[in-house]
């Protein structure tokens, strides 16, 4: 076995350090799963700090590579899960953590489809933080650029409480999730998100801070969920049939609305993959029950102004085309 610097030596990837490794393992970064490998040690130390760990903290990292924050997780989080696609990377993982250390790898990927995570990271993530007495749920991670979107998502919605989610991702996708109205970023990611959880941009960082380096500028990100916010957004659009469907049916009427951002929130409505069966004259009564104007775009509208618009609209939908699992199916189409 190829011997590396293990947790029993403290390590600092740097780029001599990961070159070396990818030598001795003859492995060449690909760039489709997002493999540019963090070798600023100051943005590497930013990225922890955000994360702000204790002993208390299960924590679970997407994409660790050669293990630049894996080292970094272990000795200051309570467990932690790293959940890594490409197999080459296997015996490096294995080799850099000690067998005794609060620590789990699961190889494989983390996303079952667009809208599902793989329900064995999370029984995993929970299992590991009852077996080592941790209290909270985070996310700390060099996210692969092609998945950072679907994996925050999707971990906003799911049933593990998450206490903070950090991560490096593309400049232009944190943009997006931080994006107010009226701005060009601004989407359904955007709103939906924010109707979660608070977010916040930490810092930009240049392509210099990773090997290979990427093509764009990245971003530490910050989003902390609310779970005062996620309890309103299920009690105002869930169903008595299903309490929990509330994140699901914002999520649907949002992608489908900002699929016409450009044009008037009238016109928009009435073009949704879901509307056609909903009459012109019922969504005018809607917007003006709402006191919007047929001119005004879904992307000059806050996350509050387009919650209580997804409410009306389903109550119309639900009363003119029910349809019984309408939205797991809808879902699914997507993946």
């Amino acid at each position: 076995m190829i011997r590396i610097l293990s947790l029993t030596q403290p390590i600092r990837q740097t780029i001599s350090y990961i070159k070396n490794i990818l030598a001795i393992y003859a492995i060449d970064p690909k760039n489709k799963l997002g493999q540019n490998f963090l070798i600023d040690l100051n943005t590497l130390d930013l990225v922890i700090a955000a994360g702000n760990l204790s002993k208390q903290d299960a924590v679970l990292e997407i994409g660790p590579g050669t293990g630049t924050l894996t080292h970094n997780l272990v000795e200051q989080a309570g467990y932690v899960l790293s959940v890594e696609i490409d197999s080459r990377f296997e015996p490096i993982l294995k080799e850099l953590v000690p067998s005794e250390s609060p620590f789990e790898l699961h190889m494989g990927d983390f996303l079952a489809s667009k809208n599902r995570l793989d329900s064995q990271v999370l029984d995993k993530l929970k299992a590991g933080a009852e077996k080592y007495g941790c209290t909270q749920f985070k996310l700390v991670a060099n996210l692969p650029y092609s998945i950072a979107t679907p994996a925050i998502i999707n971990l906003l919605m799911s049933d593990i409480p998450f206490e903070r989610l950090v991560g490096m991702v593309q400049f232009e996708t944190a943009e997006k999730i931080a994006a107010k109205p009226n701005t060009d970023p601004y989407s359904a990611m955007s709103v939906l998100i924010q109707s979660l959880a608070e977010c916040r941009i930490l810092r930009r960082v240049p392509p210099t801070v990773f090997h290979p380096k990427p093509k764009v500028d990245s971003a530490i990100l910050e989003i902390l969920p609310n779970p005062d916010k996620r309890a309103h957004l299920c009690n105002f659009l869930s169903t008595a049939d299903s309490p929990m469907a509330g994140p699901n049916r914002f999520r649907i009427f949002l992608r489908d609305l900002f699929l016409h951002r450009r044009k008037s929130l009238r016109q928009a409505l009435a073009k949704m993959p879901m509307g056609t069966n909903i009459l012109k004259p019922l969504l005018d009564e809607l917007l003006i029950t709402q006191q919007l104007t047929p001119e005004i775009r879904a992307d000059q509208l806050d996350a509050h102004q387009l919650l209580t618009l997804a409410k009306g609209w389903w109550q119309i939908k639900d009363c003119v085309d029910p349809i019984k699992g309408f939205i797991e199916d809808s879902l699914l189409d997507e993946a």
